[in-house]
């Protein structure tokens, strides 16, 4: 209620022009303001929200189990007040999977609300009450390092979790670096800049991170922390293999992004429903769109089904009515055209329960195995050969 308030008094402030600027911090008429400065995120401080609480040790793990885990945080992002730990975070995952190894009593209260270009985020505080800060900053990152030249990663694990990069992107493309954010790099690995260490390379350095992880790593999995996705990215072939599947945006998802960002309303925009008295060589008719065949010269080869338009909404207006007869269209641009296409494993559908498609597929197949260039010869015979199902007449397949 306080940032909805103060931030309803700034924009109408500004809105209207009776706001002023001092220092960092920008009024409104009567007194609210917010942080402003420069390179950092504006934000608001929130007074009066806080809470005692109890956080149990879900770990069960032996003290010096724990303490491993605690070092890294401290090398990190963790801080301390009047000698007990201390936590600030905008991430929630960060502070479970901190409160986690510093259990038992704890302070937590709301500091401040960040406005980024993504939204409000809220800054939590925590303070670990039952707990005495043992380490100074530069004593714990001696440690981690220590630890981490002997062979034990529990401590860079949590290190990283705190200060690490993690760029996903680089391991879906299989670079797997460590890196990890320090004033003093170089006491860390290679300095690849005045403040960030390359500690480690290749995809068994995400492996041994998981492998320290143990029991830790089901907490990560199970609050959705990004860190901990990067590692399964880099140690799991089937999680990595549904990532990608999941998160791949075809043409027809961005095309529809982009108009639900400029409010047009794709419905309103009329197709040419012409009808033809004939249908095309070479074409089937799809939830009343007519679509030409066409082969694919991928590795493997396939075949599609294409429809070509001029305008995006007509081709997006098509892509729904073929969705509504339950295939998965996608749309890709082609010079001045855009092209809605069906793969073959909705054609092979279409053909299962259609007679007429069928046939029509298999007279295509039928006459590129026969007079196409070499190369479609070849891929509608092997496409012949998978799909029996085409096959209306003897073709020599040798």
């Amino acid at each position: 209620m306080q940032t909805k308030e103060k931030l309803t008094t700034l924009y109408k402030a500004v809105a209207e022009g009776a706001y002023k600027l001092e220092g960092n911090k920008l009024y409104a008429s009567d007194g609210t303001w917010m942080y402003v400065r420069e390179g950092f995120a504006p934000y608001i401080i929130i007074h009066g929200v806080s809470a005692s609480v109890r956080f149990p040790d879900i770990l069960k793990l032996p003290r010096e189990r724990l303490e491993l885990l605690q070092l890294g945080w401290r090398a990190s992002d963790e801080g301390k007040i009047d000698n007990h730990p201390f936590m600030g975070t905008t991430q929630p995952w960060q502070i479970f999977a901190w409160v986690t190894v510093r259990h038992g009593e704890l302070y937590v209260y709301i500091n401040s609300v960040n406005l980024t270009h993504e939204g409000a985020t809220i800054l939590i505080d925590a303070i670990a009450k039952d707990w005495r800060q043992k380490w100074s900053k530069d004593k714990a990152i001696d440690m981690v390092t220590s630890y981490f030249r002997c062979g034990e990663w529990t401590p860079m694990l949590t290190m990283w979790l705190g200060d690490g990069k993690s760029r996903r992107n680089d391991i879906l493309h299989n670079k797997y670096k460590l890196v990890i954010s320090a004033k003093e790099p170089w006491k860390l690995g290679k300095s690849i800049s005045i403040d960030q260490a390359l500690v480690a390379t290749g995809k068994e350095t995400f492996e041994r991170l998981k492998e320290a992880a143990g029991t830790y790593g089901m907490l990560l999995d199970l609050m959705g922390a990004h860190k901990w996705t990067n590692i399964k990215l880099a140690t799991d072939k089937d999680f990595r293999k549904l990532y990608k599947l999941k998160t791949k945006k075809r043409g027809i998802d961005v095309l529809r992004e982009t108009y639900r960002r400029n409010n047009i309303d794709v419905s309103t925009e009329q197709l040419d429903h012409r009808e033809r008295s004939k249908l095309r060589s070479h074409a089937v008719v799809v939830a009343g769109v007519e679509m030409s065949l066409h082969l694919v010269s991928s590795r493997s080869g396939s075949l599609n089904a294409v429809h070509y338009t001029r305008g995006v909404g007509e081709a997006l207006e098509i892509a729904g009515r073929l969705e509504v007869a339950g295939l998965r269209p996608n749309i890709v641009k082609s010079n001045a055209k855009y092209v809605v296409y069906i793969t073959a494993t909705d054609l092979l559908k279409l053909a299962e329960r259609d007679e007429t498609v069928r046939k029509a597929i298999a007279l295509y197949l039928v006459e590129k195995a026969k007079n196409g260039t070499p190369r479609q010869k070849e891929i509608a015979r092997k496409f012949l050969q998978r799909h029996p199902l085409f096959i209306l007449c003897h073709i020599p397949l040798s």
